[in-house]
């Protein structure tokens, strides 16, 4: 999912739990995530936390690195799960802002942001010491992973977050199979430079004016790149525009056995009751609205009904 999508705060119910000894409020069974391959992930409970800002590191002129000491208690996440930041105690800004995880370790959650708005700029602006209310770990499906085979990883925007957090997690999960990166951007300013170099096995940037890497979008790199026999893969996963991810699906998806991609959708609630963020799917017994937030952020590209949803 994107990086500057919004949502509103979170309400509760009298039977949700709140566990005062460590300042976190639990969200109800039901919430519990589950992933694409259908399987629950037991024991996982989503909560309000109270989480110190460790550190803001500029990555590019327009994305920073904000590294939050992880709370006591935090959950643990996979790749495609995502955090929803109050990024201030006011009134204004008064939504909360969605991020997908980029990193989690046992000491840190690491968000990548980007400037867009008040919001964003609230938090690309926040400094070592401050605090702020994180609701997670959110989402109801996870990528899969590739299991030991060759992968290939489109990034757009800061829709590099998910794509990092994947190859990250499934290293230290030892999978020994390659890993491509392409990241395609609007312009230079929105490259990391080296910064995920050693995640991958490989790095290739693309940029729509041109100013560093491939000239042209990121799709029609890709495409290049399996023509030349330059990269290949079984698996593919994706996180960026929607228009990006359609390219995709319908320009180069026959090249892997799979295509799964977190979505990024506009948010209301972030947990699935608002249905505000719904995206029609093909399903056995007929086409179905699902919510990104709470039955996502991660799809099969090949189930979503590409034609009823710009």
């Amino acid at each position: 999912m994107g990086a500057c999508l919004q949502t509103v705060p979170v309400s509760f119910r009298a039977e949700d739990r709140y566990d005062q000894s460590l300042g976190r409020l639990f969200l109800p069974g039901s919430m519990i995530d589950r992933g694409v391959e259908g399987d629950r992930l037991a024991g996982i409970e989503k909560g309000l936390f109270s989480a110190e800002v460790a550190g803001n590191e500029k990555l590019s002129p327009a994305c920073r690195l904000i590294r939050f000491a992880r709370p006591e208690g935090f959950p643990d996440a996979k790749p495609g799960h995502f955090v929803s930041v109050r990024v201030n105690s006011f009134s204004v800004p008064l939504l909360r802002r969605p991020y997908s995880i980029m990193d989690l370790t046992e000491t840190e959650l690491l968000l990548l942001v980007k400037v867009v708005g008040p919001g964003s700029r609230l938090l690309a602006e926040a400094a070592v010491g401050d605090r702020m209310d994180i609701a997670g770990v959110l989402g109801g499906t996870v990528f899969p992973s590739p299991a030991g085979e060759d992968a290939v990883f489109v990034g757009g925007g800061t829709g590099l977050a998910p794509m990092i957090f994947a190859a990250r997690t499934w290293k230290r999960e030892g999978n020994t199979g390659n890993s491509y990166l392409i990241h395609g951007a609007a312009t230079s300013e929105e490259l990391l430079g080296t910064f995920c170099e050693s995640d991958f096995t490989k790095v290739f940037r693309s940029t729509m004016d041109g100013s560093e890497g491939y000239d042209g979008d990121a799709v029609s790199y890709l495409q290049s790149l399996l023509n030349d026999d330059t990269i290949s893969g079984s698996k593919l996963y994706s996180c960026g525009p929607a228009g990006m991810v359609k390219a995709l699906e319908l320009k180069v998806s026959t090249r892997f056995d799979s295509h799964y991609t977190s979505l990024e959708a506009v948010m209301a609630c972030g947990v699935g009751a608002c249905r505000g963020c719904t995206v029609p799917l093909r399903e056995e017994d007929g086409r179905k609205l699902r919510a990104v937030c709470s039955d996502g952020t991660v799809f099969d590209a090949s189930q979503i009904a590409w034609e009823d949803w710009e």
